[in-house]
């Protein structure tokens, strides 16, 4: 059995070097021609001019462009509301935002504000 395995070691490291070699022996492969450079073409005025195409104006050289002016909204003017008997966060969320799990905007809204402990006639800002 020893014999066999010896065999087929020997039979082994054969072809493994008859692959190194024949890798060695290989052609390398040789590279694309490259074309030849593009010739520029002419190029024609268009026969057309559009009188509906405007341009942006470009600021003269040496000076620099003046920055885009966008308006900034208001925030939106913040709700309150005045706490009922058995009202909960969870319910004033969803009856404000259509989802109870807001309520945390209402606490964050309202420094102090005990979930637990709604106190019947205090009025809360809604964010």
């Amino acid at each position: 059995m020893n014999m066999n395995i010896k065999n087929l070691t020997t039979v082994l490291a054969i072809v493994c070097m008859g692959t190194a070699i024949g890798c060695q022996r290989r052609a390398k492969p040789e590279l694309a021609a490259v074309p030849p450079p593009v010739e520029p073409v002419q190029v024609q005025d268009y026969p057309y001019q559009s009188q509906d195409v405007q341009f942006e104006s470009v600021a003269p050289v040496g000076q620099a462009p003046q920055p885009m002016v966008t308006p900034i909204a208001p925030p939106p003017a913040q709700a309150t509301y005045t706490i009922q008997k058995n009202d909960s966060l969870w319910k004033i969320a969803e009856r404000h935002y259509g989802s109870g799990q807001r309520w945390t905007d209402i606490v964050a809204a309202n420094p102090g504000l005990e979930p637990k402990k709604l106190p019947v006639g205090k009025t809360i800002v809604l964010p």
